[in-house]
């Protein structure tokens, strides 16, 4: 079902597509982006011929810092590729860096939207999970819990074959305080809330493939045989 056979939910998108834009014009929005470059250039740094993937109501990435990246921006309003977050029309493993960023909140199956971003996400590539309470759509008798007090995000990484890499709190401060407060705390919010990834009130989750991530060292010991070796000099790992 789309966007034009529900309504409610295209008013919900809609006001949180304006209110994320005004949130990331504001000092805490500002510090929260620079802090996920950061952090996604530590993973998945800006490289010639790449090709990343951003799914969610606003874009996120900077056109300057990813100029040499081929990047596409997947939402029902998006120029670059007007599509649902649960469907994407792309081929599987194509993107070294895809990132969901406040498209769980109104999604109909927050479950959908991480399989299809696990889906065409490479072998070698990084998924980044950025939730917030920020700008989400009011539901009654709901507790609106910190973004890293909800489990429901890894358990959904974990059932799309998805590991944790990191988890880290991008801001702590609610968003309800007034700009003057952001501009006075914001340093400190800055040290501090990397540390506090369960109290966060923006928190970045890194991961990828279950199957490349590291091997802890005792179980990568390998058993040398007679038998390892072929004819030649040369091992079967060869």
């Amino acid at each position: 079902m789309d966007l034009k056979h529900s309504p409610e939910r295209a008013f919900h998108q809609a006001f949180g597509s304006d209110c994320l834009r005004e949130w990331y014009s504001g000092p805490q929005g500002l510090r929260v982006l620079e802090a996920l470059h950061q952090q996604m250039g530590i993973f998945c740094r800006p490289r010639f011929g790449d090709a990343w993937l951003e799914v969610g109501p606003v874009r996120l990435l900077d056109a300057e810092w990813i100029r040499p990246v081929h990047a596409l921006h997947a939402d029902p309003r998006s120029r670059t590729l007007p599509a649902q977050g649960d469907l994407l029309p792309l081929a599987a493993e194509s993107f070294s860096c895809v990132l969901v960023a406040h498209a769980l909140g109104d999604a109909e199956d927050s479950g959908k939207v991480i399989a299809e971003a696990a889906r065409v996400l490479a072998p070698e590539g990084h998924l980044f999970l950025l939730e917030s309470r920020h700008c989400r759509a009011p539901r009654p008798r709901r507790l609106a819990l910190p973004a890293g007090l909800r489990r429901r995000s890894r358990q959904l990484l974990a059932q799309a074959g998805l590991g944790v890499h990191r988890q880290v709190a991008l801001s702590a401060l609610p968003a309800a305080l007034p700009g003057g407060w952001h501009r006075r705390l914001g340093p400190l919010d800055a040290a501090v809330s990397p540390w506090l990834p369960v109290l966060g009130s923006a928190v970045l989750t890194v991961a990828s493939r279950r199957d490349l991530l590291p091997i802890a060292p005792a179980a990568s010991r390998l058993r040398w045989s007679r038998d390892a070796m072929r004819a030649g000099g040369s091992s079967q790992w060869a």
